[in-house]
């Protein structure tokens, strides 16, 4: 892979070039790969064994950029993966924590993101367990928060909750509650 923009002088159209032209040991077809090269270069001629260019960017590049052009009139093929934004759970946990009605709001976001019920139960009980004992290995922010937290929790409510929670759990996986009224109800424990 050849990134022409990472030590200077690389990015120059001469220093492609010679990349390019330079030839291979092997009579294969190679598979050359520029890495973030000059929008505006479109002299890709290379030596005349057979080959697969890929320009790979970090970005995304405008049609009306001249390496666009040219690799519609070559025919390529263009390819576009956008790095989705992740869903975090960690908002979930923290509105829960503080009683916040928005949690419900935040678990649809999660259900759209295809999280189901039992990773919600599973991070319930990590959330509880964090609450009833701050990990000591947590960062300084992370123990901070969960101290804020835990003042509107006493153990005899972590220890309620708990139970609550495993016989949600035992009556979703039992067919005795559906997943919709067991996701209100894992909420609701927390609203008080």
């Amino acid at each position: 892979m050849f990134d022409p923009s990472t030590s200077s002088g690389q990015g120059s159209v001469e220093n492609i070039q010679a990349v390019l032209m330079t030839p291979s040991l092997l009579s294969e077809e190679q598979l050359i790969i520029l890495e973030n090269p000059d929008e505006t270069f479109t002299d890709y001629t290379l030596y005349p064994i057979p080959y697969t260019l890929i320009f790979w960017f970090d970005h995304e590049v405008l049609n009306k950029k001249p390496i666009m052009e040219w690799v519609k009139k070559e025919q390529g093929e263009l390819l576009f993966f956008p790095e989705a934004k992740e869903v975090s759970v960690f908002p979930f946990l923290d509105l829960l924590a503080s009683g916040d009605k928005k949690a419900f709001l935040e678990m649809d976001k999660l259900k759209k993101a295809n999280y189901d019920t039992q990773y919600f139960i599973t991070m319930i009980f990590y959330l509880l367990r964090s609450l009833a004992v701050i990990p000591k290995n947590a960062l300084p922010f992370v123990k901070q928060k969960l101290e804020r937290q835990r003042k509107r929790f006493n153990l005899e409510k972590i220890e309620n909750l708990y139970k609550d929670i495993l016989k949600i759990d035992f009556k979703i996986k039992s067919g005795l509650m559906e997943k919709d009224q067991a996701e209100f109800l894992l909420i609701n424990k927390f609203i008080f």
